[in-house]
């Protein structure tokens, strides 16, 4: 891997955003090199820290504090905009935990993801976290919910999360089934226009994106056959998130071709 190279990729694709603030990861699952950019810089997590949720809830599972049939009734209360589809649907609707952390990363689904954080409880998750080394990641608040508070916010760092899926990869946090699980259910994310955009079409990317205002960040395991590999790009402070998610497809086409 020719780092010096992906610097000035990097490197210009911070100036053609036009403004804000970049942070890349990445790690070769094969041959453990790693490229960071900008790695100590903490950003607002947004829907990026749907993945802590989905690996607490099978952690969960794995001590037998739950069960993935276990049933949520939807209530009024319980629903937010955003991303998702819960929102939309009549009050009393009945689903399962593994209904709803489905819903949570291949939608999005904001209310689907509160229902988990009061079931599985974010003190537990943020405690998990620690457990595994993330220093940087922090759920403070529900989605959708005091957004614009200063002292309760959601927070992840490109080193936590290239650390998290390295660890995932690995079989380092869940067992072997659950392991294939989550990156089977995050391979099913419906938001393709970052990392995956431009890669060949049937590279399997597991990743979850996350988006508010002026942010735009995805997050992905690059599962090719030879050389699987984990990127994560984050942003913030975008002067323009249109052109932000082609930059970042366009960083994710360079690191493809690079690693192979």
């Amino acid at each position: 891997m020719d780092t010096e190279k992906l610097q000035k990729v990097v490197e210009k694709a911070s100036e053609e955003m036009g403004g804000g603030i970049l942070s890349v990861g990445y790690e070769n699952f094969t041959t453990g090199e790693k490229f960071f950019f900008n790695k100590d810089h903490i950003f607002p997590a947004a829907s990026i820290v749907k993945v802590p949720i989905l690996l607490e809830y099978f952690h969960q599972v794995e001590q037998g504090d739950l069960k993935p049939d276990e049933i949520k009734k939807l209530e009024k209360s319980d629903k937010v905009g955003g991303a998702g589809v819960l929102f939309e649907l009549h009050d009393g609707l009945k689903f399962t935990l593994q209904d709803l952390v489905v819903l949570m990363i291949v939608v999005s689904d904001n209310t689907a993801s509160n229902m988990m954080l009061d079931r599985l409880g974010m003190d537990e998750i943020n405690a998990y976290m620690r457990t595994l080394g993330l220093s940087d990641t922090v759920i403070g608040r529900k989605f959708m919910i005091d957004p614009k508070t200063k002292f309760s916010k959601n927070f992840t760092s490109v080193q936590d999360m290239v650390k998290l899926y390295e660890k995932l990869y690995r079989g380092e946090i869940l067992n072997g089934e659950n392991t294939k699980e989550a990156v089977e259910i995050l391979s099913r994310q419906q938001y393709r226009e970052k990392i995956p955009l431009l890669l060949p079409k049937k590279t399997k990317v597991a990743h979850k994106t996350g988006e508010i205002t002026g942010v735009r960040h995805d997050c992905a395991m690059v599962l090719h056959d030879e050389k699987p590999y984990t990127l994560c790009i984050l942003t913030e402070e975008l002067p323009d998130v249109i052109k932000a998610d082609r930059i970042i497809a366009e960083l994710s086409l360079a690191f493809f071709n690079e690693t192979l």
